[in-house]
């Protein structure tokens, strides 16, 4: 079995109570709208922190980067995964593309101070609406899981759903 489904498994028996009133008001819905409950974990520190919000409130919830999927700087998280944030930083500064990470890494910076540093990005957010709009016909909670990574500084989105009905 797959690392992040175990990981998802231990999250959903560990905080069942927690998201449980997200599920119930999920069950009482007729249709899917922007106001549909959806779940976030945070399972970067002990104890998980649970936020219930609506599906028009994920990106306020969860700090969202306009720039965090341009592949020059999902190639720079890669490498910063590899060898820390610092080192990445100066190897992309002094790369080939030095000019186009700079301008990307000023509004990243500029989105963390704003913010906090960022976890996914908008396109990544637009797909966990579709996402929770498929849930919700499913009888389903939608939720996103960020768990800590192998790096100190890195983090990992995990999106998955729970049944409504289990939960309450």
């Amino acid at each position: 079995m797959e690392e992040s489904t175990l990981v998802v498994r231990q999250l959903i028996n560990e905080l069942r109570d927690d998201i449980s009133e997200a599920g119930r008001e999920l069950r009482n819905r007729n249709t899917w709208d922007l106001q549909c409950p959806v779940v976030i974990i945070d399972a970067r520190t002990e104890p998980n922190r649970v936020v219930r919000t609506s599906v028009r409130g994920i990106t306020g919830a969860i700090a969202t980067s306009n720039v965090i999927d341009d592949p020059l700087m999902q190639s720079f998280l890669e490498r910063f995964r590899e060898i820390g944030a610092d080192q990445a930083r100066e190897e992309f500064l002094q790369g080939p593309e030095a000019e186009r990470f700079a301008e990307l890494w000023d509004i990243y910076t500029d989105e963390a101070q704003q913010q906090g540093l960022a976890v996914w990005s908008h396109s990544d957010a637009a797909k966990f609406v579709l996402k929770s709009k498929t849930c919700f016909d499913d009888g389903q909670l939608a939720c996103v899981a960020i768990t800590s990574s192998d790096h100190r500084e890195a983090h990992d989105v995990l999106t998955f759903s729970v049944d409504a009905c289990w939960l309450s």
